[in-house]
Formats: C-alpha cells, structure tokens, sequence
C-alpha cells in the first residue's frame, strides 16, 4: 500500500503548473480625446478633466478585452449606455461590443495617465511551466529599495566617521529635553564640515521619504506634477532635485535663523536652535522613512495609508514649532511676547511656505 501512495504523492508533485496570464497588446492612452468646445481632441497632461472618451473599432481586437483599472471609482457608459458604475476595475470582450464603439470614463477626481489605466488584453493559451516566473520589473519599487540602501551606507559612513556627533543628533531624549545641556563647540557650529554632512544626510532621507509618499499617491498636489517621473533613473532624478531643494533651504534658514538671532541679541542660541530642528528631521525622516519603504516594499496599494504620512507631515512641522517655544522660552533672556515674534520669523513664517508647497 505504502508503494501506491508514494507513487500517486510523486505524480503529483511532479506535475507541471498550469498558468494562465495575460499580455497587453495595446495601451489606449494613445487613443484617449477629451470633448471640448463643442468637439473631441487629443489628451494632454495638463487637462483638468474628470472624463476621457476613447473611440474603438472592435473588429481589429477580437478575442481580446478591454480592462481599464483606476485609483478612484469610476462609471463607464458605451455609446452614452450606462454599462457600469462606481468600480475600480472594468472588464469587457471586445467580441461584445457593436461596430463603432465610444467608450467614456467618468470619475469624481481628475484623471490623470498615473491614476487611470486603458488597456487592450489578450488572453495567454495555458503553458505548463517547470519553474517560478520571472517577476516583472517595478521601477518605482527599485528606487525605494536602491535609495534605501544607498542611505543606509551614507548612514554607516558618517556613524564611523563620527559617532558622537551622530548619537547627538539621533538621541531621541535630547529632542524632547526641556533642560538640553551646552552641546561641545564643536556640535555647536553651524558652519562645522562634520554638521554640513549630516544636512546633506538629512536632505537626501527628506527628498526620499517625500518622493517614497508621493509615488503612492495619485496626483492631487501641483507639487507632485513637478516630481512626475516613470523610470528608475527620472525617479532617482527627480529625488536628487528635491534633496537639493531641501538642503539649500537648510542653509537659508540657518542664515535666517543666525542674523535674527543677532537681531533679538540671542545669538548664542542660533546654533542650538537650528541643530536642534536638523535633529528633528532626522529622526522624523528616519521614522516616516522606515513605514512608507516597508509599506511600499511588500506591494502595499492602499493609498490612505501613504495619504496618512503625507498629512502627518505638517502637524509634526506644528510640533516642532511649539517644542522650539518651549526649548527658548528657558533660554531667552526677554519676554514669552518677543520670543513668539522670534519665532514667528524664524518657524512660523517657513511653516506656512512649507505647507503652501507641498499641500497646494
């Protein structure tokens, strides 16, 4: 008995898998027209417009399928028929469409190419297969790791470097300390080569926590269109342009910072205060960083999840400038009034730039 059973166990092990996909034989992007001033033209990124209008000829596709796949709910009406509503994902054969056929696409948010996907399938003949298939390459997902990695060898280079000055700025403790002791004079200039690194450090974890949110978001923000990239190398442009970005504004807000210092005769306290905001970043950046990579990497697709980091982004901006009063307040020499018209100028004011950018 126990022979038959192994015998029927190997026949079954070494069976082939049978598998049955797809391939895209055309993208109708190409195809899609908006109806405007009284008549159809050709799509443009830069439209404005909740509704896409694709003419079809089915009998150039039969056998084949349109799918269409979007990020928010849509209704989808043929030759002005209601055929479906409030879906993310339509499948139709061609075969069952009439001669001519206008396909239109309607949805409550804009349609961008990032948000809205029109293809024309056809079905592959089941194949047997004698091993695993070869996983299709995901551009966006090879950035979030390859930047990954590449920050966490910038990391491990400064830790050796210096690993005082990095535990000072990673020390979760001294952040939220009221009491902060004098730091060492070298921790304490601004203008320092070891400080410079780890702006630059800070920069780039920035511009890659921003760029990892963004690519799971669809387009709502005009700041997004400024980041609209579809390969590996115009992502890992496109992050090098907005760390850029940011560590130029590092150095304007330490020269804002240090001649209003001067200003209010504070200007002992400019080193604390901006050091004490490029540690901020830091470990904020390293802590969103870390859920929106993890998040991305494993394939996660729900966007409220990457909409969630995006708005906590201001309310820990509003954290820091409400911590930043605290911290001063028990080390400026003048009133709480003068101290909140400090800060003002040096944090309220780049707050509101700050979120006029990224949330506009």
């Amino acid at each position: 008995m126990k022979p038959v059973i192994r015998i029927v166990v190997f026949f079954f092990l070494t069976q082939p898998v049978i598998a049955q996909d797809y391939f895209i034989k055309k993208d109708l992007q190409t195809e899609w027209t908006v109806f405007s001033e009284g008549k159809y033209r050709g799509y443009q990124e830069t439209d404005q417009i909740n509704a896409i209008h694709i003419l079809l000829d089915p009998s150039r596709y039969k056998g084949d399928k349109l799918m269409v796949q979007s990020d928010e709910k849509f209704s989808v009406f043929i030759n002005n028929q209601l055929w479906d509503d409030q879906t993310r994902k339509f499948t139709l054969a061609m075969d069952s469409l009439p001669t001519k056929a206008v396909v239109s696409l309607y949805t409550k948010e804009r349609i961008t190419s990032q948000s809205l996907r029109t293809i024309i399938t056809t079905e592959l003949p089941a194949v047997a297969l004698s091993g695993p298939l070869d996983r299709q390459g995901n551009d966006a997902q090879n950035f979030v790791i390859a930047a990954g990695l590449l920050l966490i060898v910038f990391f491990v280079f400064i830790l050796r470097l210096n690993p005082k000055l990095t535990f000072h700025y990673f020390s979760l403790s001294k952040l939220f300390s009221l009491r902060e002791s004098d730091e060492s004079q070298m921790f304490a200039r601004i203008t320092s080569s070891a400080n410079v690194l780890f702006y630059l450090f800070a920069s780039l974890l920035a511009g890659y926590v921003i760029m990892v949110m963004l690519i799971g978001l669809t387009p709502r923000y005009k700041f997004q269109h400024f980041l609209t990239a579809q390969s590996f190398i115009d992502i890992s442009l496109r992050w090098l342009q907005v760390s850029s970005i940011i560590v130029i504004v590092f150095f304007c807000k330490a020269l804002v910072i240090t001649l209003l210092s001067m200003l209010f005769g504070i200007r002992d306290q400019a080193g604390f205060q901006f050091l004490g905001f490029i540690r901020s970043t830091l470990l904020i950046a390293a802590l969103l960083a870390a859920c929106a990579a993890f998040y991305f990497i494993i394939n996660g697709s729900n966007e409220g999840w990457y909409s969630f980091l995006y708005a906590s982004l201001r309310w820990i901006m509003v954290g820091w400038v409400i911590l930043v009063f605290l911290k001063l307040i028990r080390r400026a020499p003048f009133s709480a009034f003068h101290l909140f018209s400090y800060i003002c100028a040096t944090e309220l004011i780049p707050f509101l730039i700050a979120v006029k950018v990224l949330y506009e």
